[in-house]
């Protein structure tokens, strides 16, 4: 296929904007499935059609003719939460072009706003579409006003509807006449072989599967190649394509998206982000790749079984295959053992994560203590047992936080960002939408803020962050007791100014999680020796005299006295099990 019929392009929009059902509509157009396939088709994470959101960026060959001519089409469709922005500059750096989707009845959402900006730095060429203009709720005038606010002309939007397939047919036109063809980025590579991975993922008997973009030169079955961040060397057993089944072939050219499989089974050598070259001729240089994605927000994670820890570890190696954000290091608690400090993007993320191991490896774990990278004496700290009170220089990381939301809530937001320790520094009128900006703690943004946000704009504002600096704070460690023996993962990080309201909160929780016993369980929360907050779970009360009849009342009196004796070997030997509720309880303060 001569270059100048291959376009590369992805589908970038807010989360639930309808990108999968889109690629779905290109799919049965392009006649690569049948109109009875299931929705979603690229959502096949089991969690994705769960949460009814894309995690993982996927790369589809589709052919279509237009005026007599074949094309190539190289679709990625993106995830759009958030959490996973990082998904979408891997697709980024591997297209020309991109869809702008946004949904006729949402209209412009934060994700969409960054998502545009990540694709202008990436120089794409942009087609904003709205879709779902086939609902009766659907505001496609005041949605195209947005998308002009945002620099677009009016007339290069393109309304359709993807669920119905309205208007999908002249989208597939415009990308072929406005994105251009790769031959023009590929002149500057030259003839050396240049591939830029953006994903890859493990099969259990043929070993690592890399997806990667050609930028110049041609890959065939056979070849000795080189990756250039590891040094790693491997051989190329065999090439494909997804379409959206797997379809072998013996080489791929450049401007062309493909998947490689190669004869490594070492999980660190292939890194997203990576450039494959040649071993024989190799490219000095690398592509210019994708924004390194940094964890955000770490957990604790404990398996319950002590047995199963070479198995979470297993699992962690598999997950940072294809998710290079995640990070992970060994940790140990004298009340739960051995487990591992593990970084993420965000509480999603985290979420996510979890129950993938749960379900697709099988693991029972706690996951506990959530927190952020601190600067403590010029030291990076994210761990709670590792903070030191007495520090004299403790700072902070700051988040740049752009809200968009109706004009009505912006009353609520205000009040909400400075709940958060936040200042509004900038807001802009786009419509009938408010654009805040404002800096955030870190801390604050990442627990509780999605769910307050979305709570009090009735679900219409969403936000985009980026994290700026750090600066000066006044934070204390917030230790919890529970039956007075200090519980090691419930311990937190936090301002000084909410650490009572903090404590209170956290003893409320803990009281609802954890089951009544037979002794009373008090539960505390306090900042060094001073307890600032205190709950009870009262005792029940085994009638010990039920098996009496009769009126012997010393007998009934003995072995009342009896039970007493034994409440108060338990207050002082007995250890309380908190359940896994209880931690979870806790996250979501």
């Amino acid at each position: 296929m001569p270059n100048n019929q291959i376009r590369n392009f992805a589908i970038i929009a807010h989360i639930d904007h309808g990108k999968s059902t889109l690629a779905d509509r290109i799919m049965e157009i392009c006649g690569a499935v049948d109109k009875n396939h299931p929705a979603q088709m690229l959502d096949n994470l089991e969690l994705e059609r769960e949460h009814g959101i894309t995690i993982k960026l996927k790369a589809i060959r589709l052919d279509y003719t237009l005026h007599s001519t074949l094309y190539t089409l190289n679709l990625l469709d993106t995830p759009g939460h958030v959490d996973f922005s990082y998904e979408v500059s891997r697709s980024l750096a591997s297209v020309e072009g991109a869809i702008l989707l946004v949904d006729a009845t949402q209209g412009v959402q934060a994700q969409t706003l960054a998502n545009y900006n990540l694709a202008i730095q990436a120089n794409l060429v942009l087609i904003p579409v709205i879709n779902k203009i086939d609902l009766p709720q659907a505001e496609i005038e005041k949605t195209e006003q947005e998308l002009v606010s945002c620099g677009f002309k009016k007339e290069e939007i393109i309304k359709i509807s993807a669920k119905t397939g309205a208007g999908v047919e002249q989208l597939l036109s415009e990308i072929i006449k406005k994105i251009p063809a790769p031959s023009e980025a590929l002149a500057k590579e030259g003839d050396k072989l240049s591939a830029l991975i953006f994903d890859s993922a493990l099969d259990p008997y043929k070993g690592v599967i890399t997806t990667v973009r050609l930028f110049g030169g041609q890959l065939k079955v056979g070849d000795q190649i080189k990756f250039l961040k590891t040094g790693a060397a491997a051989e190329v057993l065999q090439i494909g394509y997804l379409s959206p089944k797997s379809v072998y072939e013996n080489q791929i050219e450049s401007g062309q998206v493909g998947f490689i499989v190669t004869n490594l089974k070492d999980l660190s050598k292939v890194k997203v982000g990576d450039t494959i070259t040649s071993f024989s001729n190799p490219n000095s240089s690398p592509l210019p790749g994708y924004q390194e994605a940094k964890p955000v927000v770490f957990l604790s994670f404990y398996p319950t079984d002590p047995h199963q820890l070479p198995k979470l570890k297993d699992a962690f190696e598999k997950l940072r295959l294809n998710d290079s954000s995640l990070s992970f290091s060994p940790e140990s608690s004298t009340s739960l053992g051995m487990g591992f400090r593990v970084g993420f993007l965000g509480l999603l993320h985290a979420q996510i994560t979890q129950e993938r191991l749960e379900r697709e490896y099988n693991l029972d774990i706690i996951a506990i203590s959530p927190s952020v990278n601190f600067q403590i004496d010029g030291k990076t700290v994210n761990k709670p047992s590792e903070f030191d009170p007495a520090s004299k220089d403790i700072k902070e990381p700051y988040a740049k936080v752009t809200i968009f939301t109706p004009q009505k809530y912006y009353g609520q937001v205000s009040n909400l960002v400075h709940e958060k320790r936040g200042e509004i520094i900038n807001s802009e009128s786009l419509g009938n939408l408010l654009q805040i900006e404002a800096d955030i703690p870190l801390l604050d943004l990442l627990i509780g803020f999605y769910d307050q946000l979305k709570s009090i704009s009735s679900g219409f504002a969403s936000f985009d962050f980026e994290v700026i600096d750090y600066r000066p704070a006044n934070l204390v460690k917030l230790d919890i007791l529970v039956n007075h023996q200090l519980v090691e993962g419930l311990v937190q990080i936090v301002p000084k100014e909410k650490a009572e309201n903090i404590g209170r909160k956290f003893t409320e929780k803990l009281k609802e999680a954890i089951p009544r016993q037979q002794i009373p369980i008090p539960i505390q929360a306090a900042i060094g020796a001073k307890i600032i907050a205190r709950e009870t779970v009262p005792a029940y009360r085994k009638d010990v005299t039920q098996k009496l009849y009769g009126g012997d009342v010393t007998r009934k009196m003995k072995l009342l006295e009896k039970q007493k004796k034994g409440k108060k070997r338990m207050r002082k030997f007995g250890s309380i099990d908190i359940p896994q509720e209880a931690f979870l309880a806790v996250l979501k303060i």
